[in-house]
Order: C-alpha cells, then sequence, then structure tokens
C-alpha cells in the first residue's frame, strides 16, 4: 500500500499548483479562475496529505471518493464558471482535474478492493 501513498503525493502537490497557477500562467482580468483555483486548490493539498498520512480506513476510502469529485469540479469549472475562453486557465484545470480525478479513483478503487469484506 506504499506505492498508493505516492498518488496522495502527487495529488498534494497538484493541489499545491492549482494555488500558485493563476499567478504564474497568470490569469489577466479572470478573477473567477483565479478564486477558484485557489480555493480548490487548498482543498485538494489538504485532502491529499490527509489521505497521504492517514491509516487505511474506510473513511479514508471516502477521502479519495471526495477528491475524485473535487477533480470533477476542476475539471468543469471553466465551462461552469464561464471562464473558459482563457485558454490558460481552461487548458490548466481540465488537466489538472482529469488527473487529480484518476488518481483519487484509482487510490480509492484499490483501496476498496483490498480491504476484507468485514471491513467494508
Amino acid at each position: 500500500m506504499k506505492e498508493l501513498k505516492g498518488v496522495s503525493w502527487v495529488n498534494f502537490i497538484l493541489g499545491l499548483w492549482l494555488i500558485i497557477s493563476p499567478f504564474v500562467l497568470v490569469f489577466r482580468g479572470v478573477t473567477q479562475a483565479l478564486w477558484d483555483n485557489v480555493i480548490v486548490g487548498i482543498v485538494i493539498a489538504i485532502l491529499a496529505i490527509w489521505r497521504a498520512l492517514a491509516e487505511e480506513s474506510e473513511g479514508m476510502t471516502v477521502i479519495s471518493w471526495v477528491l475524485a469529485l473535487v477533480g470533477l469540479w476542476t475539471l468543469i469549472s471553466p465551462f461552469v464558471l464561464g471562464y473558459s475562453q482563457t485558454r490558460n486557465a481552461m487548458v490548466d484545470d481540465v488537466i489538472v482535474g482529469i488527473i487529480v480525478g484518476i488518481l483519487a479513483i484509482w487510490r480509492g478503487s484499490v483501496t476498496s478492493a483490498s480491504q476484507p469484506l468485514h471491513q467494508r
């Protein structure tokens, strides 16, 4: 299960990236993208580090599924919040959202499948 901890660390780094990406990629005049990335990045980073450091349990599997939903939000937020025309922000959020979502689903699925039936 140690290799799965690495998945959470990748999501943690992606969360940090979302926090700083509006400043690195210069999301000029798109405050929705800036604030969405900062807030969602904080949420991803907190959930991912919690998942990486905590012992395996059913509750921790739920954290993976919450991370998957946050990844989905990151993927669709440029279209929902109306900044899909800002290429830097849209491409960044779509790519990060896909990666966070896939890694979280993988981590949640593998962890759920490895738990004995009496723990599910």
